[in-house]
């Protein structure tokens, strides 16, 4: 969810101008010591008094500019700070949507179960709704766990030799059972099949990216994924959606944990806002790069993954 908050840009607005009243009197204050000492000098040939003017201007000067350096650090970490609370209160209110939702439904249901006599085909459908409801509580619960794994623990990789079509078709089928799409829904091209890589990570990788091209495709939903390789000898994977796309200003920010672009379609969505951030630690640690090409709004948006081979 994107909350509004008015605390960053009044802080940043209020440190600018303490920072400029600051160089503003370290300026004056300078030319009026300067200005003084050069008409004391005309009356005395006194060197050493020279020397402490001198030293006292140098000094006072020196801690001034400490102050102006403590303000400007102060105002960075309140910034990042008051940052911080905004995406963990967007994190704890999405999340406690996420749980109150499904947990909410299974109870329905159960009390449904309890209190009425239902039919065979009645029972599988609401037993098949719970057991989705489930699969949404298991998911977050992952996605909370994943992350504060890859932030806290130095996670072991287990790289092997593995076949990228059989990953991706995994990956494909587990969005396809979650969403209940259709191989025409999906679009898969590939050029470059070996990689040695971690086939638990990568698979959790592409699940995260082909989750997202889905949620946030709108009404049209066609994902492309293709993999080649390039004249460097890196394997290139890329999940190409027809989707809401991604503002030119918030591409970098989209990896952050808990950071959901500012569009009401994504307000509107499921979601803990920490699924890049899994996908960004996870392919840092397994020495490759991600990026994000998006012409903007309503344009789709591509990512692209590069590993070495």
């Amino acid at each position: 969810m994107k909350n509004k908050n008015n605390a960053l840009p009044l802080t940043i607005t209020l440190g600018s101008i303490l920072l400029f009243f600051c160089v503003v009197l370290t300026i004056l204050w300078n030319y009026v010591l300067i200005s003084n000492y050069s008409k004391i000098k005309q009356y005395s040939n006194s060197a050493s008094e020279g020397y402490i003017h001198w030293s006292i201007l140098g000094l006072g000067s020196f801690f001034f500019v400490i102050i102006i350096v403590g303000v400007v650090l102060s105002i960075v970490f309140l910034a990042r700070q008051i940052i911080l609370n905004q995406l963990q209160k967007n994190f704890i209110d999405s999340v406690t949507h996420e749980l109150k939702t499904p947990l909410t439904s299974i109870k329905l249901y159960i009390e449904t179960l309890k209190k009425h006599d239902l039919s065979k085909e009645q029972k599988d459908s609401f037993l098949n709704i719970m057991l989705k409801d489930v699969e949404r509580l298991d998911n977050l619960m992952n996605h909370i766990l994943d992350a504060t794994q890859l932030e806290n623990i130095t996670k072991n990789y287990n790289f092997k030799d593995i076949e990228l079509e059989e990953i991706i078709n995994d990956s494909v089928d587990v969005i396809k059972a979650r969403y209940n799409l259709k191989s025409e829904n999906f679009n898969i091209k590939v050029k470059q099949n070996n990689l040695k890589s971690d086939p638990t990570a990568l698979q959790l990788v592409l699940i995260n990216l082909i989750d997202n091209a889905v949620k946030y495709s709108d009404d049209k939903i066609l994902i492309n994924l293709e993999t080649k390789k390039d004249d460097n000898g890196k394997i290139i994977i890329s999940v190409q959606d027809q989707g809401i796309g991604i503002p030119l200003n918030e591409k970098n920010k989209v990896f952050g944990r808990f950071y959901r672009i500012s569009n009401k379609h994504v307000i509107s969505q499921k979601g803990s806002g920490l699924g890049l951030f899994i996908v960004r630690e996870n392919i840092k640690n397994m020495k490759g790069k991600i990026e994000i090409f998006s012409e903007g709004k309503d344009r789709g948006s591509t990512f692209t993954i590069t590993l070495p081979e």
